[in-house]
């Protein structure tokens, strides 16, 4: 750093480079710390079944950054796993700060390999004193105590501390030691605060909740009161902690601290301690130049203690410490600095931590979150946002009679479950008739008897392992709660110690069976089966690679079987006769308190948030407006409800008798034994989706239903109007004859063609509001414009009309070039990096992959009108997506077309409510390029959702902003079934053929081209995971065969309208190394009657498919193709597309 500017990266090396003359106290070595941690990743992947990062593109990738990490709920895991998160996604290393009494044996050999730093504290040093001590004059002198048969001048020193104990669940008070008066009095730094401290010190009951005094009169303690033990710790000296962590702050490394101090089992933050505001403020003061930022870790457990449990880590926004506290620091101010200083890192904590005073509050508010989540799964860190506001609403509303009244019935319906020993998502299990249930607990049992064979084996051979971790972890509980202060039950060691007791045993465990495997070898070659000729060094080397693999394989299928034998029990309730009729009485009390939620939640939600309704993040379930309609209301009206990543699902929906929702299942569930349903065959027949070739134009029947005689009389004069008015702009064009009010030149050889080009200039005219604002601009498609025959008599005019107007415009105009139909990059307005590859691609193509590089690509599509996605939870299927059994592609292909043009239909990987490949529950589609989802879809609701909704949505050749016919004729509005619509909350939508069944080249390439382009993405913040719906990102999507599969990898890319705000930024003509500010869309979405009340969500504008993309292609495709719809390689990728706004697409 001897230019004063931070290393460019977190790594060991350069902070050695950046100070090689000064000996760096506890170094980091790049090589040491990556290998440690690739090989105990394993135990984090081992002991958790998932470990979910959130916000990870807000970590700065250059430049000092100190962690704070909160709650420290895991001891020792707790680092290991922030380590891994940090390194996996931003590739930063960090060194963290240990306790002092830990880097002693295993753990402190590790914690040297990555370069922690060891810090001695005083609780770790605190000893039981002699004597008891009280306050004795709590009111005019409360830093004054006072003890019995105490020795103050021996045991303690000035700087040392004092510990009270802790009682009833909270956590002791401590205080530094001011000045020793004498071996009974001393004087403390300053007057403890709290009711807990003040009873302890007084004896007295009129204190307050904040500790103040109620009678103020009395002076003293209580009469007769001895007094309250205590603790003395000695002064640490932490200057040589304080020293190293500036050097690597200040050198441009990173530090990560758990502020609280030592590990905890609470659930509720502890009060965090000076030293993580000196670090920051110390390290500032030294170098302010240094750009030190601070990253808030949230570490949010489900279970933390318990194997295979779950966990979301969580990142908030960096931030950095204002000068004017700095330089407080600097001016010996340093306790109003350092108070300032953790009072922003508790908030920036308390925004990515989940708190609650008690575990039975927080049992309470988990079970309000269920109850409010009417449905559809939820992914982890969505269930942890939610938490997060239930508990800050409680927190706000807890004295409120309603929150009270909520809470004392969650609390009733948590007993019931207890009772019947059940889980809250098993309840409705009640909903099944007795012949499902019965076939259901067959099956059940069935797939638990062949998963048996799998797990029976590795679980008699690991049992040793997990008797003796649980019971020493259990003791080792027991051991840490009786030397601190803060834990509750000790659980936040056992975790650690089941991991250490497992490293160590297990392989003790392989050594012994390998030897009992040798022996049994050498003495009749295992009952010989083994051939003589086998040595027996790779006997023992084989039999360390099978009981391993037996022990995983019982992991892998235990978990499964246990989630299968956890669902067998409400199954047996629902047949047995005593106990049926309680489970549908908790089934009704449970709808009973979710409307209950819900309204108090409605109620509540804006007077916490100004803009609630469109920052929740579930869609109110109870809103009339919910169903799913005409396109009139879901979202192709002039007022649609709000774009929002909400899930919205009624309480109806058959999802609530899936399985207990976890990832295992859905994992193996793709495996044919272990599916929910068997296979589909695979068949070879005519794809039953198409219709014509064509694509239907504009759907009146999406705006209005003409279904009036004067509505339609009123729009056939309009069209016979603008016929006129275009006809004679173009006779005075062309040189016609325009005598008299002769529409058509009679005279003309051309007469027929002219007429058929004035025919379709006047539907252009009348039907799309870019001759409005441009009048002399024109639409130029080749797409054939019929509508096959509606079922009204007027609507069958329209088609009609629409069908010859789309068959001139075929002949006259022909199909766009590629140059037309979206803007190429050019190194002099989009910078020179569009001209080369990314050259630090971190993923590439198997040797073998070969595509066709040679024919010419572009236009050799076939047209479509409407493209819908199916959400099925898996990425591949059957050969053709219809023959999948029960499904709703199947119900597709055998429904009627839609009326407005071909349909492309795809299988997809979006989640499913269940998130399993099963199709006989409800599903989710995904209507492009309207960009609505449509929820709760199964395959007899098809035909309905088709004729209603799809036939009625915008088509690829209808404009972004049609003139809207008159107010005066009545819209059609009939809801469909129990289907729910609302817009797709992504920007873009990126689509990508896995088809592996028909070309393993794509079941290659897919997930390669995925992880790259969500590499390039994830800075942005524009990433998005399958269940991630917040709104304003780029969600990508396995589909199946979308043809052309010789031209791996074939992507399709969906945008919005200027889908980031710069569509139009000039790349060449920013500064060297600035990305463009991209720009948050405003949200035009239910903005009542004011200013915006008119604008509507139009769908994608356009959609850029391209081929024969590979992993060095995905930087550009990022940067120019997702970000502002420009095409890189065009001669070479371009395949074909649309682009609504210009009206012009590639057929």
């Amino acid at each position: 750093m001897a230019d004063g500017k931070p290393v460019e990266n977190g790594n060991a090396s350069a902070v050695a480079k950046a100070k090689p003359k000064e000996k760096e106290l506890y170094p980091m070595s790049d090589w040491k710390y990556d290998a440690f941690l690739h090989t105990f990743s394993i135990l984090v992947d081992l002991f958790f079944r998932e470990v979910h990062p959130r916000g990870a593109w807000r970590i700065p990738r250059t430049g000092p950054i100190l962690f704070v990490a909160a709650p420290h709920a895991n001891q020792f895991v707790d680092g290991l796993v922030l380590q891994r998160t940090l390194k996996n996604e931003a590739n930063r290393r960090v060194g963290l700060l240990i306790a002092e009494k830990s880097v002693h044996g295993f753990i402190g050999w590790g914690s040297r390999q990555t370069g922690s730093v060891p810090v001695g504290r005083a609780q770790d040093k605190a000893k039981p004193a002699s004597g008891l001590i009280y306050l004795p004059n709590p009111i005019d002198d409360p830093t004054l105590i006072r003890g019995v048969g105490t020795n103050f001048e021996k045991e303690a020193e000035v700087g040392g501390m004092i510990f009270l104990p802790s009682t009833k669940g909270i956590t002791g008070s401590s205080v530094d030691i001011a000045q020793i008066i004498g071996p009974e009095e001393i004087r403390i730094k300053r007057p403890l605060k709290g009711k807990l401290p003040m009873e302890q010190l007084t004896g007295r009951d009129d204190i307050d909740e904040k500790g103040n005094f109620i009678n103020k009169e009395f002076k003293g303690i209580k009469d007769g009161y001895p007094g309250t033990k205590f603790k003395i710790a000695p002064h640490i000296d932490q200057t040589e902690v304080y020293k190293a962590v500036f050097n690597r702050l200040r050198s441009g490394g990173c530090i990560g601290i758990f502020p609280e101090g030592g590990s905890h089992d609470r659930t509720e933050l502890l009060p965090l301690k000076a030293g993580v505001a000196i670090m920051a403020l110390g390290t500032l003061a030294e170098d302010p130049d240094c750009g030190l930022q601070i990253v808030p870790v949230g570490m949010n457990y489900f279970h933390a203690h318990k194997f295979r449990s779950r966990a979301v880590i969580e990142f908030g926004a960096p931030f950095q410490i204002p000068r004017e506290l700095v330089e407080k620091y600097k001016n010996n101010e340093r306790r109003d600095a350092i108070g300032q200083t953790l009072d922003m890192v508790h908030q920036a904590l308390s925004a990515v931590t989940v708190s609650a005073p008690d575990y039975d509050t927080l049992m309470c508010i988990q079970a309000a979150r269920r109850l409010y989540n009417t449905g559809k799964k939820l992914p982890l860190p969505m269930v942890v946002e939610l938490n997060r506001r239930l508990a800050v609403g409680f927190s706000k509303y807890k004295d409120d009679p309603r929150i009270i009244d909520l809470m004392n019935d969650v609390k009733d319906y948590n007993n019931q479950l207890r009772y019947l020993n059940i889980k809250d998502h098993q309840v409705n299990y009640a909903t099944m008739d007795l012949p499902t249930v019965i076939f259901t607990l067959l099956y059940r049992v069935a797939k638990l008897l062949v998963l048996s064979i799998g797990v029976i084996p590795g679980l008699v051979l690991f049992a040793p392992v997990f008797i003796a971790s649980k019971i020493i972890s259990h003791r080792k509980a027991k051991e840490a709660l009786a030397a601190s202060s803060v834990k509750i039950q000790g659980r936040d060691v056992m975790a650690t110690w089941k991991l250490l007791v497992a490293m160590a045993f297990a392989p003790i465990l392989y050594n012994f069976y390998s030897i009992i495997l040798a022996v049994k070898v050498y003495q009749d070659h295992l009952w010989g089966y083994v051939p003589e000729w086998v040595p027996y060094w790779l006997v023992f080397i084989g039999g360390w690679i099978v009981f391993p693999a037996i022990t995983f394989a019982a992991l892998r299928f235990g978990e499964v079987g246990m989630d299968i034998l956890k669902s067998l029990r409400p199954l047996v309730l629902c047949i047995s006769p005593t106990s049926s009729n309680s489970l549908h009485k908790l089934r009704e009390r449970r709808a009973e308190l979710s409307e209950k939620v819900v309204k108090v939640i409605n109620d509540l939600g804006p007077d916490m948030y100004e803009d609630f309704e469109h920052t929740r993040l579930i869609s109110d379930p109870t809103r009339a407006d919910g169903a799913l309609s005409s396109p009139t209301e879901a979202g192709i009206s002039d007022k649609t409800p709000p774009e929002s990543p909400h899930l919205s699902r009624k309480n109806t929906t058959k999802s609530s008798q899936a399985m207990p929702r976890n990832e295992s299942f859905s994992n193996i569930g793709a495996i044919g034994m272990f599916a929910t349903r068997p296979p589909s065959r695979s068949r070879s027949r005519s794809s039953s989706s198409g219709g014509g070739f064509g694509s239907g134009g504009f759907p009146v029947s999406g705006f209005t239903a003409l279904d009036t005689k004067e509505g339609f009389n009123e729009a056939s004069n309009k069209i016979r109007a603008a016929m006129r008015q275009r006809g004679q702009l173009r006779r005075r064009k062309s040189g016609f004859s325009s005598d008299g009010d002769e529409t058509y030149p009679s005279r003309d050889p051309r007469s027929k063609l002219s007429r058929g080009m004035y025919t379709v200039q006047a539907y252009e005219f009348f039907f799309t509001s870019s001759h409005v604002s441009h009048p002399h601009r024109q639409v130029v498609t080749s797409h054939p414009c019929f509508l096959p025959l509606p079922l009204h008599k007027h609507k069958m005019a329209a088609a009609g009309l629409m069908s010859i107007f789309g068959g001139a415009r075929r002949v006259l105009t022909g199909s766009a070039r590629a140059s037309e139909l979206f803007p190429q990059t050019r190194p002099d307005v989009d910078g020179e990096a569009c001209k080369h590859d990314c050259d630090s691609c971190t993923v590439k193509y198997p040797r073998h992959f070969k595509v066709e590089e040679t024919h010419p690509l572009y236009g050799n599509i076939k047209p479509w009108s409407t493209h819908v996605l199916v959400a099925t939870s898996k990425s591949d299927w059957s050969r053709h997506v219809e023959d999948e059994r029960g499904s709703v592609m199947e119900a597709f292909g055998h429904a009627s077309k839609p009326s407005n043009g071909r349909l492309m239909l795809s299988a997809s990987n979006m989640p499913t409510p269940n998130n399993r490949p099963d199709y006989n529950q409800p599903t989710t589609i995904l209507v492009l390029p309207a960009f609505t989802i449509i929820e709760n879809v199964t395959p007899p609701a098809v035909p309905s959702l088709i004729n209603k909704y799809i036939s009625r949505a915008p088509t690829t050749s209808d404009p972004l902003d049609p003139v809207s016919l008159p107010k005066t004729i009545p819209s059609s509005r009939s809801a469909v079934g129990d289907m729910v619509a609302r817009p797709c909350p992504h920007r873009v939508v990126v689509l990508l053929c896995s088809h592996r069944t028909r070309d393993a080249r794509c079941g290659q390439s897919a997930p390669l081209i995925k992880k790259e382009l969500e590499r390039h993405l994830r800075p942005l913040g524009l990433d998005r995971d399958l269940d991630d719906e917040r709104p304003g990102g780029v969600g990508i999507y396995f589909v199946n065969h979308v043809g052309g599969h010789k031209y791996s990898a074939n992507m399709l890319v969906y945008r919005r309208p200027d889908a980031f705000g710069i569509d139009t930024v000039q790349r060449a003509k920013l500064p060297p190394g600035q990305e463009p500010q991209l720009v948050k869309p405003v949200d035009v979405e239910g903005q009542g009657e004011g200013e915006g009340a008119e604008k509507r969500d139009v769908g994608a504008a356009q959609c850029i498919w391209l081929a024969r993309v590979r992993p060095e292609d995905c930087e550009n495709i990022v940067r120019y193709t997702i970000l502002q719809g420009k095409v890189v390689k065009a001669d070479k990728q371009l395949r074909g597309g649309f682009d609504r706004a210009k009206g012009v697409m590639s057929w």
